[in-house]
């Protein structure tokens, strides 16, 4: 998903700069407002899976039949039972505000742009720094709107699995996890991504991966919309 979510991007950044060096760029600029929208509101209406309720069931964690290790899963801690323990996963959007106004914004800059107004007679006075500075931005805002679209994407076709943080590379400014899980049929599968929650490492994780190419999965670790919380499930029971 991410190199997905790096070519999309790739190749609306060589359109973007194209554009932005015409004689009227605004008309790239709404082009890609448009765009921008289009993907926020297709991750709504054709994959509307907002939220979800997963149970399942956990079993002996610790070989050595340790009763009291700890383990954490999606950042809750839980005791390495020598017998299976149920819990439930709730997953839902972590920031609905910052999806409600990119999709307020470039629906916004659409109209303005198209429309010849004062916005379009700005953008087009302006100097190219100004102009290619725009659209460095345009392009921040589409790469999270292809990201919330992917995210979605997946969620709407995936089977939900555990896997197991074998790794932690660490860099400036962040964090990479290597993650490995088996699928329905038994196949071992794995995947490398930025680590875009919490900054505590969990030993188990969820992965969510396309049942037909299960090279096509994330962790619940590389998820920028969604939160994912475990509960036991008879916690969760008296809570409903």
């Amino acid at each position: 998903m991410n190199r997905l979510s790096v070519g999309i991007s790739s190749v609306f950044a060589v359109f973007l700069l194209i554009g932005a060096g015409t004689q009227k760029p605004q008309y790239a600029f709404a082009i890609a407002a448009l765009l921008i929208f289009g993907f926020l509101a297709i991750g709504f209406l054709l994959f509307p899976k907002l939220k979800a309720v997963l149970p399942f069931s956990l079993g002996p964690i610790s070989s050595s039949g340790d009763k009291d290790k700890k383990v954490l899963v999606a950042g809750t801690e839980i005791l390495a039972s020598d017998f299976p323990q149920h819990f439930t996963c709730v997953l839902q959007i972590r920031s609905w505000l910052l999806l409600i106004t990119l999709a307020a914004l470039s629906i916004s800059a659409f109209c303005l742009l198209v429309s010849n107004g004062p916005l379009a007679d700005l953008i087009q006075q302006s100097d190219v720094s100004s102009i290619y500075g725009v659209a460095f931005a345009i392009l921040l805002a589409f790469s999270v709107s292809a990201k919330w679209y992917l995210e979605q994407f997946l969620l709407a076709k995936s089977v939900v699995t555990f896997g197991t943080v074998t790794g932690v590379n660490e860099f400036s400014g962040g964090r990479e996890l290597r993650y490995e899980f088996r699928d329905a049929t038994g196949g071992y599968f794995g995947g490398m991504q930025l680590d875009l929650l919490s900054r505590k490492v969990d030993n188990v994780v969820f992965v969510m991966y396309d049942q037909s190419n299960p090279d096509k999965n994330s962790s619940s670790r590389g998820f920028m919309f969604r939160s994912f919380k475990v509960y036991p499930s008879r916690q969760v029971a008296q809570e409903d």
